[in-house]
């Protein structure tokens, strides 16, 4: 006894304990667990094959038993409205129930109730039932079922179920006919079914009433049709409308397994039961071989325990002696000893302990020297940052930096743009251009999804990455990815890799990372420099601009002022003419005069109108009064209006027939036809032809007027539409004007959702188009 409990306390007693009990407990713990889970499969089997059965059941009933004593009631009635007809009265329906004398398939007996729900005739003589008012609500073309009910028969109480249809005469209801069916119709249709070698089906009304008694029911169950309630867990869940499968103990104490359906229409619950112990009657054979399993397991664990314990403790005290040996300085010492892989592990782990710490000191140098590798490079990259450069030769001195930092083979660089980023720099072996993504977008792709996050990715082995992207560039190797953050945002990525695995030390990481911050911070300050240049060239610009619109203003007054004072100046030389003249003036000569001043007035009011357009429009308050419009016709009237004026140039209007109506503003078109006229005369100097042409393009409509004078510069074909823009705006120009006219005619156009602009002829001479939508809206304030 002694001796046992020396051997226990000891580390080969003790490892044979351990193993004998892990061994034993996994045994007992996998065959429980495989019995309980092959319970659990039977029983989720059966209780699959009863939730069919009880569906099929349930369809039985529903569909098949019941709609056919519908419509053998609905038949039966029809019989009974036939009868009636042919002989004029109830006579026909009782004699009828008469002869059938109640042998009527499916039915106990045959009934004529009044429409009041009183008895009329019976096929049992003997038969006198209260009054039915459930009769009484049935109407033409329905079927009423009443469910099994005790009531007063022939006989005494009877357990029936009625089924009633109507008897109808002229469409009304003249009476109904009902059949009552025993409980023993429905327990012989049950009674059929098989379920399993023990299962049973029955039925129990909303009260936990049976409704057919359980086939293996005895006396000694005490179960009558429509007697006590019946107090299972199944008639429970099914009366309060509930419906499925549960193990529980039936109406005599028996464990079963069993499924259970509600039909609402009927108000019935339905339940199909098998006995437990015959579902799980084949686990015993199952649970007989887990015990023979655990048995058997437990000898092996003691024969394999007596064996590892052997194995185990001789190079435990190997490794004891080597450890004291260790422990008073012998660094030397290694421990040579066979055995299995598992102790020759053990042993290897503890010599390859005593070369770390004998080496410990060469790592210590490595380190230091590593170390003022990683600030040499910080320092090189810091005083080569501090320099102005463009972000472009920043990316290309950190890429060239880091490949120097980590020597890896391959480099390649990103550099942030309007739409993401792109590629910029890229370091490698020959082979590989056009290999790496020449763009980037966030979150699309691996890099992007490195850029979207902002911060730096290493990964040792590119496979174990599941990075495809990479695979075409380093089917292996490393991969080392460093955003290129500002404190905002992330300005560029550098990409490195390795044909070969390296791993890189927590030292060099943070390095990496230190440079990555640094190079981001220099790209901000870089293109912030750059975007300062950018706006002093954008002031400078916008400077121009302010000097040519104070240029434009000038030539605009000085336009102005000529333009007003040279029809003044004709209006009061005429005016003076006429008032100092008036007694010697010719009739023509007074015409002449006035029509000076009047063509002179004319002018005046379209240059105010056209100053009060410019108002309006600057304001964005020009309104449009939109209405269907005959732009053909529109086009005709301005025409005339112009040769009305005393142009020798006739206009020549070429639309087609079907050409479509418009919906614009008729007063702004016409002010803008008018304006293309004058221009086309003015700059024509009244030689050659002016062509008004119209087309319809898809959903919008075309307009082009053409003149055959000197055309324009191309390089001001753009300008012209300008606000007081004017190709000549000298003093002596040749062409008078203000350059309000081509302006007001592009806001006119672009307020009805369309477009001008104009074009030189191949021939000679220039062209103005311009483009309506055929229903042209509101471009500004409208009104309709």
């Amino acid at each position: 006894m002694r001796q046992l409990k020396r051997f226990f306390k000891g580390i080969r007693g003790r490892i044979l304990l351990v193993v004998l009990l892990v061994s034993t407990l996994t045994g007992v713990l996998v065959g429980v667990s495989a019995y309980y889970i092959a319970r659990s499969s039977v029983r989720d089997q059966v209780y699959e094959n009863l939730s069919n059965i009880a569906d099929d059941v349930e369809l039985v009933i529903s569909d098949v038993w019941l709609p056919t004593l519908e419509g053998q009631m609905q038949i039966l009635a029809g019989v009974a409205e036939r009868l009636t007809d042919i002989y004029g009265g109830s006579e026909g329906i009782s004699k009828g129930l008469e002869e059938t004398g109640g042998k009527i398939p499916g039915f106990e007996r045959l009934s004529v109730f009044l429409p009041n729900g009183l008895m009329l005739a019976s096929s049992d003589p003997d038969y006198e039932p209260d009054r039915m008012e459930e009769l009484e609500t049935i109407a033409p073309g329905e079927t009423i079922v009443i469910p099994y009910r005790l009531m007063e028969g022939s006989g005494g109480q009877e357990k029936v179920m009625t089924v009633a249809a109507p008897i109808l005469m002229g469409g009304e209801v003249v009476g109904v006919l009902a059949g009552d069916v025993p409980p023993e119709r429905l327990s012989n249709t049950l009674e059929s079914l098989v379920v399993g070698s023990s299962g049973e089906v029955y039925i129990v009304n909303g009260e936990s009433q049976a409704i057919t008694l359980p086939p293996k029911a005895g006396d000694e169950a005490g179960l009558e049709i429509l007697g006590e309630p019946m107090e299972t867990e199944s008639t429970r869940m099914v009366t309060e409308g509930e419906s499925g499968v549960a193990e529980y103990t039936n109406y005599v104490g028996e464990e079963v397994l069993g499924s259970y359906i509600w039909m609402p229409e009927l108000g019935w619950g339905l339940i199909v039961e098998e006995s437990a112990d015959v579902a799980f009657s084949r686990l015993s054979t199952l649970r007989d071989s887990v015990i023979v399993i655990v048995l058997i397991l437990a000898v092996a664990a003691l024969i394999a325990s007596i064996f590892i314990s052997r194995r185990i403790s001789r190079p435990l005290i190997a490794l004891k002696t080597g450890a004291e040996k260790l422990g008073l300085g012998d660094l030397d010492y290694r421990i040579d000893l066979k055995g299995a892989e598992e102790l020759e592990s053990m042993v290897g782990s503890f010599n390859r302990m005593a070369a770390a710490i004998q080496s410990s000191h060469e790592m210590m140098e490595q380190k230091v020297t590593e170390s003022t590798r990683e600030l040499r490079t910080m320092n090189e990259m810091i005083s080569s940052l501090g320099r102005n450069m463009r972000p472009s030769e920043i990316l290309q001195k950190a890429l060239q930096l880091c490949l120097d930092f980590t020597t890896f083979d391959l480099g390649w660089c990103y550099l942030v743009g309007d739409e993401g980023w792109r590629l910029l720099y890229r370091r490698g072996p020959a082979g590989l251009e056009g290999v790496m993504p020449e763009a980037i977008r966030p979150r699309e792709g691996l890099l992007g999804r490195i850029i979207e996050r902002g911060e730096a990715v290493y990964w040792i082995a590119t496979q174990d990455a599941a990075a495809e992207e990479l695979s075409h560039i380093l089917p292996e190797g490393s991969f080392v990815a460093l955003p290129l953050r500002s404190p905002t945002r992330v300005l560029g990525l550098i990409c490195l890799a390795s044909q070969e695995k390296r791993r890189m030390s927590g030292d060099s990481m943070e390095t990496l990372n230190a440079m990555a911050d640094e190079v981001g911070i220099a790209l901000e300050n870089a293109r912030l420099y750059m975007e300062l240049q950018e706006h002093i060239v954008e002031l400078e610009r916008a400077n121009r601009e302010l000097r040519s619109l104070d240029e434009m203003k000038s030539n605009f007054i000085s336009a102005v002022t000529h333009e007003l004072k040279q029809p003044l100046a004709l209006i009061g030389g005429y005016a003076q003419t006429i008032h100092d003249y008036y007694d010697n003036l010719t009739y023509e000569e007074e015409m002449h005069c006035l029509r000076v001043i009047m063509e002179r007035t004319r002018f005046l009011s379209s240059l105010v109108e056209d100053l009060l357009d410019i108002s309006m429009l600057e304001m964005s308050r020009i309104r449009l009064r939109l209405e269907e419009l005959d732009l053909v016709a529109l086009v005709r009237k301005a025409a005339e209006e112009h040769i009305r004026g005393g142009e020798e140039q006739f206009p020549i209007v070429d639309f087609p027939e079907d050409f479509p109506a418009l919906t614009v503003d008729a007063k702004r078109i016409e002010q803008v036809l008018s304006n293309l006229f004058a221009n086309a005369v003015k700059f024509s100097a009244g030689r050659g032809e002016i062509r008004i042409t119209g087309r319809v393009k898809g959903d919008r409509v075309q307009v082009r007027v053409e003149d055959q004078g000197a055309g324009i510069d191309p390089s001001q074909l753009e300008r012209i539409f300008d606000r007081f823009y004017q190709v000549d705006a000298t003093p002596r120009r040749q062409y008078a004007g203000v350059g309000l006219g081509l302006f007001i005619c592009r806001q006119l156009i672009e307020a009805h959702n369309g477009r001008i602009w104009a074009e030189n002829r191949p021939e000679g001479g220039s062209v103005f188009i311009f483009e309506l939508p055929l229903d042209a809206g509101s471009g500004g304030e409208s009104e309709k």
